[in-house]
C-alpha cells in the first residue's frame, strides 16, 4: 500500500523508466486560491495501447516485473477522487504517457507527502542518461531543477558522487522550504 504522496510520484517515474523513457518531467503544484494540488509525470517512453492502459487502469497489471503488484495507478486514481480531485492517464504507443492527478489540499483524507525532498534526491541520482525535469511550485513561487543543466554545471563528475548528493539534498531542501513557507 502506498501511504505517502510522495511515494507516487515515485512509483510513476519508476514508470516512465520501465517504459524506456529517455525524457521524464515531474510536476507537483499546489494552488492555494483553487484549494487544489497536481501531480503529474510525463515521459516519452513507449507509451500504452488502449487494451494495456485499460488493463493498468484496473490493477493487477505490470510490465515492470513479476513481483510487481501493478496496484500503483489504481490506488492513485482512487485516493485522488476520494480527495475531491481527479486522475487521468494519456497515452499512445510510441508517443508516451501523461499521469495526472489533482486533490483537494484541505481534504481531511488528503495522504501526508512524506519526504519529498529525498523523494526529488532519489529520481535526480538515479536518473542515470535520462533527462528529467522536476518543477515544485506553490502559488506563484516556483522550483525547477533539470539534470541536463546539472550535467552542464558539473561535466564529468556523477549526480551520484557523495558530494554532489550532500550538494543537492541541501539545494532541494532550502528551494523547497523557501518556497512553501507560510503555506
Amino acid at each position: 500500500m502506498i501511504e505517502s504522496l510522495d511515494m507516487h510520484v515515485l512509483d510513476l517515474v519508476q514508470n516512465s523508466t520501465s517504459a524506456g523513457a529517455a525524457k521524464i518531467t515531474v510536476l507537483v503544484a499546489c494552488d492555494q486560491a483553487t484549494d487544489q494540488l497536481t501531480l503529474q509525470v510525463s515521459d516519452d517512453g513507449r507509451g500504452m495501447d488502449e487494451d494495456t492502459m485499460n488493463a493498468v487502469r484496473r490493477g493487477y497489471f505490470s510490465s515492470k516485473s513479476p513481483k510487481s503488484v501493478g496496484l500503483g495507478i489504481p490506488l492513485l486514481r482512487e485516493v485522488a477522487e476520494h480527495c475531491d480531485g481527479s486522475f487521468d492517464i494519456k497515452s499512445g504507443l510510441g508517443k508516451g504517457t501523461t499521469v495526472t492527478a489533482t486533490f483537494r489540499r484541505s481534504h481531511v483524507d488528503l495522504p501526508p507527502f512524506g519526504d519529498l525532498v529525498k523523494t526529488f534526491l532519489n529520481i535526480l541520482v538515479t536518473s542515470g542518461s535520462r533527462w528529467v525535469r522536476i518543477t515544485y511550485r506553490c502559488d506563484n513561487r516556483e522550483f525547477l531543477v533539470d539534470t541536463n543543466e546539472l550535467h552542464d554545471i558539473l561535466g564529468e563528475v556523477s549526480l551520484q558522487h557523495p558530494e554532489v548528493i550532500q550538494f543537492l539534498q541541501g539545494y532541494i531542501e532550502e528551494r523547497m522550504e523557501r518556497n512553501w513557507e507560510g503555506t
